[in-house]
């Protein structure tokens, strides 16, 4: 079987890459994929080869990247990559779209070849657009990439109901992440240095980062703010943090496989987005161990029970999120069972492996 798998418009491996995914995708899901359903068909958006980013012999071998041969515009792309492929899609069984945007060509083949495909639906997207044209064409799009879909996977209950508001079928088949690889460290030992509070996404206005600076600002207490990732806020927050006279540390985009030493230096992990999906990172960190505290929004309302599996504050009030904060770095008996409980819920019903598996057997009852 050919399986064909789809990102979402205008991604690839080199765009996982950038932000430490790449490793997410090869190991969590091309070699599940192509060990339980023979082979797999990547349709990626830029110039690229698979031998950049894995040198397994077997991946190498049943994994085809079909890429441009040349850098593209995204939206020439989404519009053309079924003429440009054409015979390639026309191979598939099923495919397997990774987000909403790449339902786009996926739905053009469904009609010119009757390849059914599977989306993901992590996000609603019409809603995390301001009132204008571009939530009417997210409105469209939900609409109609979820109504021809042989089948949705939502990642949480809310995205699910909204889902079957167009899809005739819809799995809640959660993200997961690799559990044995995000694991409690030993013990966290300070050796008289200041807690470390980490945070890990974009450096983007809808995570809210402004309000974590503040809110590590009004600790009273010295602390250290690791961010990881990168984007356009960056040097907005160092000049806060600057101003604030916060110890914040920079540290760019860090792969996946090197992101549990992270967490494991890490004291507490914030989420303070003002909206969320169904968000790995925070997933991540409480696979680790680490008391989380996350902002009241549904996608980590999903995940966390206040005051038991991490604490939940307002976005809209850094006084709280501070107030949270110093509460977990104060009290270690808190931290640490928080911390367990997080990880318990995880490996109950987020692993990877898992999550995947499901996943996978969903795809092959939907191949054609």
């Amino acid at each position: 079987m050919i399986v064909g798998m789809l990102p979402a418009a205008g991604g690839g491996l080199r765009a996982l890459a950038a932000s430490g995914q790449a490793s997410r995708l090869v190991d969590g899901y091309l070699r599940p994929y192509v060990t339980a359903l023979g082979r797999v068909d990547y349709f990626t958006y830029a110039p690229e080869r698979l031998e950049e980013f894995t040198r397994d012999p077997i991946l190498l071998e049943r994994v085809r990247v079909l890429a441009p041969a040349r850098p593209t515009p995204r939206a020439v792309r989404t519009l053309t990559l079924t003429s440009s492929h054409a015979a390639e899609l026309a191979a598939c069984a099923v495919l397997r779209v990774f987000q909403l945007t790449g339902a786009i060509p996926a739905t053009i083949a469904r009609a010119r070849f009757g390849v059914p495909y599977v989306v993901t639906y992590g996000f609603w997207y019409a809603r995390l657009s301001r009132p204008g044209p571009k939530r009417w064409v997210k409105a469209a799009l939900e609409r109609i990439g979820l109504g021809r879909a042989a089948a949705v996977i939502a990642t949480t209950p809310e995205l699910a109901a909204r889902a079957r508001c167009f899809a005739s079928r819809v799995e809640l088949i959660p993200n997961g992440i690799d559990t044995t690889a995000f694991t409690p460290t030993a013990a966290r030992v300070r050796d008289g240095r200041p807690p470390r509070i980490v945070y890990v996404g974009r450096l983007a206005k809808e995570k809210n980062l402004p309000a974590l600076v503040e809110a590590v600002a009004r600790l009273g207490r010295p602390a250290r703010l690791v961010l990881v990732g990168a984007g356009p806020d960056e040097a907005q927050l160092r000049a806060q943090a600057r101003a604030a006279g916060v110890d914040a540390d920079f540290r760019g985009v860090v792969d996946q496989a090197a992101l549990p030493a992270v967490y494991h230096e890490a004291d507490a992990f914030v989420l303070a987005s003002f909206t969320e999906g169904h968000p790995k990172a925070l997933l991540e960190a409480m696979s680790a161990g680490l008391p989380c505290v996350a902002s009241s929004c549904d996608g980590n309302r999903s995940l966390i029970d206040d005051g038991a599996t991490g604490l939940l504050f307002d976005a809209r009030r850094p006084d709280e999120l501070a107030k949270r904060l110093g509460q977990v770095l104060a009290d270690p008996a808190l931290a640490a069972r928080l911390g367990l409980a997080a990880r318990a819920r995880v490996v109950e019903r987020y692993d990877l492996a898992a999550a995947v598996t499901r996943e996978i057997a969903l795809v092959r009852e939907v191949a054609r």
